[in-house]
């Protein structure tokens, strides 16, 4: 699993994308922070990961139009903070996901933490809409601290939180 965001040259992810391609590995993108996108790289892209103004960015429509994004990938996940997220997929009906009810103290990398246990969880066989819960529940963990790497939740507490909810 190759687990990609923009705050690196798009060139080089798009390199990586390719590389992790063609040795089938699958490539998860989180098209953060919001800019364009080569066609070369989404084609790459097996899951793409996005909020609401990444999302407008790269299909010029948002929350209201989660599907748009498979004109892009095969599947999407498009995050809306405490409205969930959606989950598309071009082969199964869109899924909403609640968000985990919490007391939010920073989001500050709520975003990263949602991606990498996405990307964790379906690494480890989960169905995506499942692995979509599980993330919702890591980036929920996050947000209940201050900070960005020193929110970042362990297992246990998203564990926790998933069997919450």
């Amino acid at each position: 699993m190759l687990v990609a965001q923009l705050e690196v040259p798009v060139e080089t992810v798009t390199e990586a994308a390719l590389a992790a391609r063609s040795a089938g590995t699958r490539v998860v993108l989180n098209a953060a922070p919001a800019r364009p996108v080569p066609a070369e790289l989404l084609a790459a892209t097996d899951l793409l990961v996005v909020n609401e103004p990444e999302a407008q960015a790269l299909t010029g429509r948002g929350r209201d139009e989660p599907a748009a994004l498979l004109d892009l990938v095969p599947r999407a996940v498009l995050t809306l903070g405490g409205d969930g997220a959606w989950y598309v997929d071009r082969e199964r009906p869109a899924t909403h996901v609640p968000a985990v009810p919490v007391d939010v103290v920073d989001s500050t990398a709520a975003g990263d933490a949602f991606t990498a246990a996405l990307a964790v969880a379906w690494g480890e066989g989960r169905d995506l809409a499942d692995a979509v819960r599980w993330a919702a529940a890591a980036g929920a963990a996050c947000v209940r601290k201050l900070g960005a790497s020193v929110a970042l939740p362990h297992r246990a507490e998203i564990d926790e939180l998933f069997a919450d909810c």
